[in-house]
Protein backbone atom coordinates (compact mmCIF):
# COMPACT_ATOMS: atom_id res chain seq x y z
CA UNK A 1 0.00 0.00 0.00
CA UNK A 2 1.70 3.36 -1.05
CA UNK A 3 1.26 6.29 1.13
CA UNK A 4 1.31 9.76 0.03
CA UNK A 5 2.26 12.56 1.95
CA UNK A 6 -0.55 15.67 1.93
CA UNK A 7 2.19 17.99 0.63
CA UNK A 8 3.47 15.70 -2.09
CA UNK A 9 0.25 15.63 -3.68
CA UNK A 10 -0.65 18.05 -6.01
CA UNK A 11 -4.17 18.81 -7.56
CA UNK A 12 -3.95 20.99 -10.62
CA UNK A 13 -7.37 22.26 -10.41
CA UNK A 14 -6.85 24.14 -7.11
CA UNK A 15 -3.17 24.34 -7.53
CA UNK A 16 -3.51 27.39 -10.54
CA UNK A 17 -6.27 29.37 -8.86
CA UNK A 18 -4.13 29.66 -6.00
CA UNK A 19 -0.97 30.91 -7.68
CA UNK A 20 -3.07 33.06 -9.59
CA UNK A 21 -4.40 34.38 -6.16
CA UNK A 22 -1.18 34.44 -4.29
CA UNK A 23 -0.10 37.26 -8.21
CA UNK A 24 -2.74 39.08 -7.06
CA UNK A 25 -1.92 39.69 -3.55
CA UNK A 26 1.77 40.19 -4.44
CA UNK A 27 0.51 42.58 -6.94
CA UNK A 28 -1.97 44.20 -4.67
CA UNK A 29 0.95 44.72 -1.94
CA UNK A 30 3.07 46.47 -4.15
CA UNK A 31 0.76 48.84 -5.28
CA UNK A 32 -0.15 49.73 -1.74
CA UNK A 33 3.58 50.36 -0.52
CA UNK A 34 4.10 52.32 -4.13
CA UNK A 35 1.19 54.55 -3.23
CA UNK A 36 2.10 55.03 0.19
CA UNK A 37 5.87 55.90 -0.62
CA UNK A 38 4.23 58.53 -2.91
CA UNK A 39 2.28 59.78 -0.56
CA UNK A 40 5.05 60.34 1.79
CA UNK A 41 6.33 63.75 0.65
CA UNK A 42 2.44 65.29 0.47
CA UNK A 43 2.10 63.94 3.85
CA UNK A 44 5.23 65.54 5.73
CA UNK A 45 4.30 69.18 3.48
CA UNK A 46 0.86 68.64 4.61
CA UNK A 47 2.36 68.58 8.04
CA UNK A 48 5.20 71.25 8.20
CA UNK A 49 2.97 73.51 6.25
CA UNK A 50 -0.31 73.04 8.46
CA UNK A 51 -2.03 76.58 8.29
CA UNK A 52 -1.84 76.56 12.54
CA UNK A 53 1.75 76.87 12.08
CA UNK A 54 1.70 80.12 9.27
CA UNK A 55 0.97 82.46 11.89
CA UNK A 56 3.77 82.12 14.07
CA UNK A 57 6.36 81.65 10.43
CA UNK A 58 5.19 85.07 9.74
CA UNK A 59 5.73 86.52 12.74
CA UNK A 60 9.17 84.87 13.20
CA UNK A 61 9.83 86.61 9.38
CA UNK A 62 9.38 89.56 10.51
CA UNK A 63 10.80 89.80 13.87
CA UNK A 64 14.10 88.25 12.30
CA UNK A 65 14.42 87.77 8.62
CA UNK A 66 12.29 91.03 6.91
CA UNK A 67 15.24 93.44 6.82
CA UNK A 68 13.48 95.92 8.57
CA UNK A 69 13.23 98.24 11.07
CA UNK A 70 11.43 95.93 13.63
CA UNK A 71 14.44 93.35 13.17
CA UNK A 72 16.38 95.71 15.44
CA UNK A 73 13.94 95.33 18.02
CA UNK A 74 15.30 94.19 21.63
CA UNK A 75 15.06 90.37 22.14
CA UNK A 76 13.18 91.00 25.25
CA UNK A 77 9.90 92.67 23.10
CA UNK A 78 10.41 89.66 20.54
CA UNK A 79 9.81 87.67 23.16
CA UNK A 80 6.94 88.67 24.69
CA UNK A 81 5.22 89.01 20.63
CA UNK A 82 6.48 85.30 20.38
CA UNK A 83 4.73 84.50 23.72
CA UNK A 84 1.75 85.91 22.73
CA UNK A 85 1.68 84.80 19.59
CA UNK A 86 2.46 80.97 20.98
CA UNK A 87 -0.26 81.27 22.65
CA UNK A 88 -3.07 82.47 21.14
CA UNK A 89 -2.55 81.39 17.49
CA UNK A 90 -1.06 77.92 18.80
CA UNK A 91 -1.30 76.54 21.67
CA UNK A 92 -5.39 77.78 22.33
CA UNK A 93 -5.82 76.76 18.62
CA UNK A 94 -3.97 73.01 19.40
CA UNK A 95 -5.38 72.85 22.24
CA UNK A 96 -8.89 73.73 21.11
CA UNK A 97 -8.65 71.20 18.39
CA UNK A 98 -7.41 68.46 20.52
CA UNK A 99 -11.03 68.90 22.73
CA UNK A 100 -12.67 67.93 19.41
CA UNK A 101 -11.33 65.44 18.28
CA UNK A 102 -11.17 63.68 21.90
CA UNK A 103 -14.68 63.53 21.60
CA UNK A 104 -14.82 62.93 17.65
CA UNK A 105 -16.52 66.38 16.43
CA UNK A 106 -13.55 66.40 14.22
CA UNK A 107 -12.16 63.06 12.07
CA UNK A 108 -8.10 64.84 12.19
CA UNK A 109 -6.56 68.17 12.74
CA UNK A 110 -7.36 68.59 8.80
CA UNK A 111 -10.20 68.92 9.39
CA UNK A 112 -11.11 67.48 6.31
CA UNK A 113 -14.80 67.41 6.38
CA UNK A 114 -16.12 70.78 5.59
CA UNK A 115 -18.85 71.20 7.96
CA UNK A 116 -16.77 69.99 11.22
CA UNK A 117 -14.32 73.30 10.72
CA UNK A 118 -17.34 75.85 10.92
CA UNK A 119 -17.10 76.00 14.82
CA UNK A 120 -13.33 75.17 15.33
CA UNK A 121 -12.20 78.20 12.44
CA UNK A 122 -14.49 80.87 14.44
CA UNK A 123 -12.89 80.05 17.56
CA UNK A 124 -9.79 80.09 16.26
CA UNK A 125 -10.52 83.07 14.48
CA UNK A 126 -11.83 84.49 18.30
CA UNK A 127 -8.17 83.25 19.56
CA UNK A 128 -6.42 85.12 16.83
CA UNK A 129 -8.38 88.46 17.87
CA UNK A 130 -7.25 88.24 21.45
CA UNK A 131 -3.72 88.33 20.09
CA UNK A 132 -4.14 91.23 17.42
CA UNK A 133 -6.27 93.39 20.97
CA UNK A 134 -3.23 92.53 23.19
CA UNK A 135 -0.29 93.48 21.41
CA UNK A 136 -2.47 96.82 19.56
CA UNK A 137 -3.21 97.40 23.52
CA UNK A 138 0.75 97.26 24.00
CA UNK A 139 1.44 99.24 21.11
CA UNK A 140 3.36 96.62 19.26
CA UNK A 141 4.71 98.03 15.81
CA UNK A 142 2.36 98.24 13.23
CA UNK A 143 3.34 95.89 10.90
CA UNK A 144 2.50 93.03 13.82
CA UNK A 145 -0.67 94.22 14.42
CA UNK A 146 -1.96 94.64 10.31
CA UNK A 147 -0.33 90.35 9.87
CA UNK A 148 -2.51 89.36 12.89
CA UNK A 149 -5.26 91.32 12.06
CA UNK A 150 -5.79 90.17 8.51
CA UNK A 151 -5.09 86.03 9.42
CA UNK A 152 -7.97 87.15 11.42
CA UNK A 153 -9.84 88.85 8.88
CA UNK A 154 -8.90 85.39 6.76
CA UNK A 155 -9.97 82.26 9.14
CA UNK A 156 -13.70 84.53 9.91
CA UNK A 157 -14.56 84.46 6.09
CA UNK A 158 -12.69 80.56 5.66
CA UNK A 159 -15.33 79.73 8.21
CA UNK A 160 -17.79 81.48 6.17
CA UNK A 161 -17.26 80.02 2.80
CA UNK A 162 -16.49 76.61 4.60
CA UNK A 163 -20.79 76.81 5.51
CA UNK A 164 -20.95 76.53 1.69
CA UNK A 165 -18.01 75.27 0.06
CA UNK A 166 -14.59 73.69 1.31
CA UNK A 167 -11.94 76.46 0.47
CA UNK A 168 -8.44 75.02 1.31
CA UNK A 169 -7.08 76.04 4.33
CA UNK A 170 -3.86 75.03 3.51
CA UNK A 171 -4.16 77.66 0.52
CA UNK A 172 -5.44 80.50 2.60
CA UNK A 173 -2.55 80.06 5.24
CA UNK A 174 0.77 79.84 2.92
CA UNK A 175 -1.14 82.36 0.54
CA UNK A 176 -1.45 84.78 3.47
CA UNK A 177 2.58 84.34 4.59
CA UNK A 178 3.30 84.88 0.98
CA UNK A 179 1.02 88.04 0.76
CA UNK A 180 2.57 89.42 3.60
CA UNK A 181 6.13 88.98 2.01
CA UNK A 182 5.26 90.30 -1.49
CA UNK A 183 4.00 93.56 0.49
CA UNK A 184 7.43 93.82 1.73
CA UNK A 185 9.38 93.07 -1.61
CA UNK A 186 7.18 95.98 -2.99
CA UNK A 187 9.41 97.93 -0.25
CA UNK A 188 12.53 95.80 -0.22
CA UNK A 189 13.15 94.34 -3.12
CA UNK A 190 15.84 92.38 -1.75
CA UNK A 191 13.61 90.31 -0.71
CA UNK A 192 12.78 88.84 -4.03
CA UNK A 193 14.63 85.52 -3.70
CA UNK A 194 12.61 84.58 -0.63
CA UNK A 195 9.34 85.94 -2.38
CA UNK A 196 10.51 83.42 -5.17
CA UNK A 197 10.49 80.73 -2.34
CA UNK A 198 7.53 81.21 -1.24
CA UNK A 199 5.56 80.67 -4.45
CA UNK A 200 7.40 77.94 -5.07
CA UNK A 201 6.08 76.39 -1.71
CA UNK A 202 3.21 77.32 -2.55
CA UNK A 203 2.99 75.26 -5.53
CA UNK A 204 4.14 72.06 -3.65
CA UNK A 205 1.87 72.49 -1.01
CA UNK A 206 -0.98 72.76 -3.57
CA UNK A 207 0.63 69.69 -5.04
CA UNK A 208 0.59 67.91 -1.71
CA UNK A 209 -2.86 68.42 -1.14
CA UNK A 210 -4.35 67.41 -4.18
CA UNK A 211 -2.25 64.76 -4.58
CA UNK A 212 -3.71 63.56 -1.16
CA UNK A 213 -7.48 64.04 -2.46
CA UNK A 214 -8.15 66.41 0.04
CA UNK A 215 -8.77 69.58 -2.46
CA UNK A 216 -9.43 70.15 -5.99
CA UNK A 217 -7.48 72.18 -7.56
CA UNK A 218 -9.98 75.23 -7.25
CA UNK A 219 -10.39 75.06 -3.89
CA UNK A 220 -6.26 75.32 -3.15
CA UNK A 221 -5.78 78.26 -5.21
CA UNK A 222 -9.50 80.12 -4.24
CA UNK A 223 -7.42 79.58 -0.55
CA UNK A 224 -4.21 80.97 -1.75
CA UNK A 225 -5.86 83.70 -3.50
CA UNK A 226 -7.88 84.51 -0.35
CA UNK A 227 -5.09 84.36 1.81
CA UNK A 228 -2.45 86.58 -0.34
CA UNK A 229 -5.03 89.18 -1.40
CA UNK A 230 -5.93 89.89 2.32
CA UNK A 231 -2.42 90.15 3.85
CA UNK A 232 -1.43 92.08 1.09
CA UNK A 233 -3.74 94.37 0.86
CA UNK A 234 -3.66 95.09 4.82
CA UNK A 235 0.34 95.84 4.57
CA UNK A 236 0.25 97.82 1.02
CA UNK A 237 -3.05 99.28 0.26
CA UNK A 238 -4.16 100.36 4.14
Amino acid sequence: MTIYMLHEVQIPFFSRPYKQFEVKVARFRNDQAKTQSEETLPNVLSLVFHPLWMPMLGILFILFWSGMYITLLPIEAKRIILLIVGLCMIGLPVALLLFYRMYHWINSFYMSRRRERILPLICIAIFYYIAYRTLHNMHTPFIIQKFILASTVAVFLASFISIFWKISLHGVGIGGVTGMVAALTTVSPMLLPVLSAFIILSGLVGYARIRLNAHTPAQYYTGVLLGFGLMFEMFFII
